[in-house]
């Protein structure tokens, strides 16, 4: 038997990142502060007009900064570059490939919401929707762009890691695709149907990040997923 033959093939070792839960309870202090911070001085100087969708993406925006200023600060104390240590790299497939992987879930997705029967009923989420062309335009521009890429960050570099390495690839990926589920509840209605179908997605983006090591990967894949929906909310506004 040959040197090579001895060991099983493994596809992609666990990740063992230098950060633990203290970092990522830390982290979600701060961001739930931020937003508190953000939303309430929203409402104090714009009053109702906070409330549209293009001032929301804003303070979401805005909490987003401010947490990933923390991070940077606590990343910089360990002597460590932020992006690239949350996987921020180059990435090893053909763009085209995570495209049609993110097309690929998004039909899956509209399956299980046809086989979970999934309520047609109006969600916080479309309720923005219906204050105007300008915030249709944001909160798709947003849903395209940065949105994705800071969830990706998130998720399957910063928390991602830190559960596969303690509890192992498939439950490591497979938690973190359950709370990428759950943060997403509250603007889908608290829509257990949605919990579930978003959490198969996200289960799709933390493989895809798993197998190549690239939050890149997984970002190209989420933009892909969230194309068409984000689109067709301008496209078709009074789609709930």
């Amino acid at each position: 038997m040959s040197p090579e033959s001895r060991y099983p093939l493994i596809l992609a070792e666990p990740d063992r990142p230098f950060w633990g839960f203290g970092e990522i309870f830390l982290s979600a202090a701060v961001f739930l502060v931020a937003e508190g911070l953000v939303v309430s001085g929203a409402s104090y100087f714009l009053h109702d007009a906070a409330k549209l969708g293009y001032w929301e993406v804003a303070e979401l925006f805005a909490s987003y900064l401010l947490l990933f200023g923390v991070l940077k600060i606590i990343f910089a104390m360990r002597g460590r570059p932020l992006l690239k240590s949350l996987g921020w790299v180059k990435q090893p497939f053909s763009p085209l490939v995570l495209v049609l992987t993110g097309f690929l879930l998004v039909l899956l997705s509209l399956f299980l919401q046809i086989l979970l029967k999934t309520p047609d009923v109006q969600t916080p989420f479309s309720k923005m929707l219906d204050s105007g062309l300008a915030s249709r335009i944001a909160i798709a521009a947003f849903g395209v762009t940065v949105g994705p890429v800071v969830e990706e960050l998130l998720f399957r570099g910063f928390l991602q890691p830190v559960l596969v390495s303690a509890t192992g690839v498939f439950p490591g990926i497979l938690a973190t695709s359950v709370l990428f589920g759950a943060m997403h509840l509250a603007q889908n209605a608290d829509l257990w149907q949605a919990g579930v179908t978003i959490t198969v997605a996200g289960f799709g983006f933390g493989v895809v990040r798993h197998i190549s090591g690239s939050t890149r990967s997984s970002a190209i894949v989420h933009v892909a997923y969230n194309v068409l929906p984000f689109l067709l909310t301008i496209v078709f506004p009074n789609q709930k």
